[in-house]
């Protein structure tokens, strides 16, 4: 019987709104819900508060406010990507652990002729270096390997992965979503030619997200039909989305040590606590994300028998919710009990009593649906 406050625990899917970035954006809904576009005073002043975010965000990725171009979050900073990277591309290299859109703008590109050689991940779900290299040619034009995987928390070598690209005359885009909440990100450092981003994985409100697109790295428009963002997006603004975003990347720089601390907490607390599942080791990874192996339990009926019993987690990515095959991501690593696998997402508020109640109601749900099985 579910208790009567769930324990969230999918926080990869989605995180709440964190309360200063809610203060931030709230005036913009209604005191200032003016349109950043039009010319007079008032929308000037919701032009500033865009302008404001633009160097937020930019400021927390290494990047300049003119690399930074707003979209309504993850997939559509994705698609975008995707759709520049494989314009006109003959050949382009894709990890096999990448997010269902990357997966799917692949395949709509293999549709359209272009060919598509996806890499194999090692065993702990790493994308090395000699792997990538093996799967260039010299017509190869875009390499994607996203920063962290949002099954597994493993964390890629994006750095070495973009030079190898770049040795080759290839661009290079990553998937950052999964990687803001943890790691501290220079798009200077890893060199990449786009990343792309997702406010409500950073505690922002949904419907925010950035491109970042490197100078000299030329995207074509993604919607007609204004000039905002410099002619590449038309469309109004969502200004409290925008305002939440920059708000949330400062906050994520300024307290990461902190919830990073608070976060391995409660994972430690939960590990230490779970006696009915084997948690999936992979090399470097973050600690946010654990997904843990129950054999011979399907992993979906698992998570709606934890639902009902008051802890809420996943089986995978939400966009792919439904679904009756296993994460891709897991059956490129190998893993036999891919169906069997169930994700566990922690965030900044969760608490330490709050884990190991929830590995305690982990353990009395496996045994009990063992039992019946």
């Amino acid at each position: 019987m579910m208790t009567d406050t769930p324990i969230y625990l999918d926080h990869a899917a989605t995180t709440p709104v964190d309360d200063e970035v809610f203060a931030a954006a709230l005036p913009y809904y209604k005191d200032c819900f003016y349109n950043p576009a039009s010319l007079h005073a008032l929308g000037q002043r919701a032009a500033v508060a865009v302008g404001k975010a633009r160097e937020q965000c930019a400021a927390a990725v290494g990047a300049t406010a003119n690399e930074i171009y707003f979209t309504s979050g993850g997939t559509e900073s994705v698609n975008w990507a995707m759709s520049v990277g494989t314009r006109g591309a003959r050949h382009i290299v894709v990890s096999a652990i990448e997010h269902d859109s990357v997966l799917a703008c692949a395949k709509r590109a293999e549709m359209l002729g272009v060919a598509v050689d996806y890499v194999m991940p090692t065993r702990d779900g790493i994308i090395v270096p000699s792997a990538l290299e093996k799967a260039m040619r010299d017509d190869t034009s875009f390499v994607c390997v996203m920063a962290v995987n949002n099954i597994t928390g493993a964390i890629q070598p994006i750095g070495e992965l973009c030079k190898i690209a770049h040795s080759r005359g290839a661009l290079f885009f990553t998937d950052a979503v999964q990687a803001v909440n943890s790691l501290d990100i220079s798009v200077r450092e890893w060199g990449v030619d786009m990343l792309a981003v997702s406010g409500h994985k950073l505690y922002a409100p949904k419907g925010g997200g950035f491109l970042y697109v490197k100078s000299g790295t030329k995207p074509h428009p993604l919607l007609l039909g204004g000039e905002q963002e410099r002619g590449m997006r038309a469309g109004t603004h969502d200004v409290p989305a925008i305002v939440g975003l920059g708000k949330a990347f400062e906050i994520a720089v300024r307290d990461r040590n902190k919830n990073n601390a608070a976060v391995k907490n409660a994972v430690d607390a939960f590990l230490s606590r779970l006696d009915c599942g084997a948690p999936l080791h992979t090399g470097s990874k973050i600690d946010d994300i654990v997904s843990v192996e129950f054999d011979g339990i399907n992993g979906g009926r698992l998570a709606v028998a934890l639902s009902c019993a008051g802890v809420c987690c996943s089986v995978g990515s939400a966009c792919s919710a439904g679904s009756a095959t296993p994460p891709p991501a897991l059956v490129a690593m190998g893993v036999g009990g891919a169906a069997n696998t169930v994700r566990f997402s922690f965030g900044k508020t969760t608490s330490i009593e709050q884990a190991k109640r929830a590995a305690e109601i982990v353990n009395a749900t496996v045994k009990r649906l063992r039992k019946i099985k």
